[in-house]
């Protein structure tokens, strides 16, 4: 009898301290903070949509144009058609990384979801898109 109380309690005791483990190693900031990580190609037009999540509209994104034509990118909420990014030029080639904070948008973007547009002209879009959002300005 002495003996199985010992194994419950050793077997109580383990399954606890994997919970508390578990609990306290699945809040992985850096993880949350990623919005967007995706490769656009295709078309001469291409959409790229993302959520930013409420209380998290302080955003930093990087887009890379890899292909050897210049893109025109925009950004725009789609609950209020709200215009972020208009016709930014990214050159062939080239990486462009873009703050909210650097826009003066003190206060960060509404929440819900975007759509990042690259227009390639007549030529084929081949670009490449990677984001964060934050709560507070100063962690972009």
């Amino acid at each position: 009898m002495m003996k199985k109380r010992i194994f419950l309690f050793s077997v109580l005791s383990l399954s606890m301290a994997i919970t508390v483990g578990a609990t306290s190693a699945s809040t992985s900031k850096t993880s949350e903070n990623i919005i967007i990580n995706q490769r656009s190609s295709g078309g001469a037009t291409v959409g790229e949509s993302f959520d930013v999540p409420k209380g998290w509209g302080h955003v930093k994104l990087r887009m890379k144009n890899h292909s050897n034509n210049p893109v025109k990118v925009s950004l725009t909420h789609n609950g209020s058609n709200k215009l972020y990014i208009e016709a930014l030029v990214i050159a062939p080639h080239d990486t462009v990384i873009w703050k909210s904070t650097d826009e003066g948008i003190t206060n960060g973007l509404r929440s819900g979801n975007y759509t990042l547009q690259w227009r390639g002209s007549d030529y084929k879009v081949n670009g490449e898109t990677w984001g964060i959002a934050d709560s507070q300005p100063g962690n972009l």
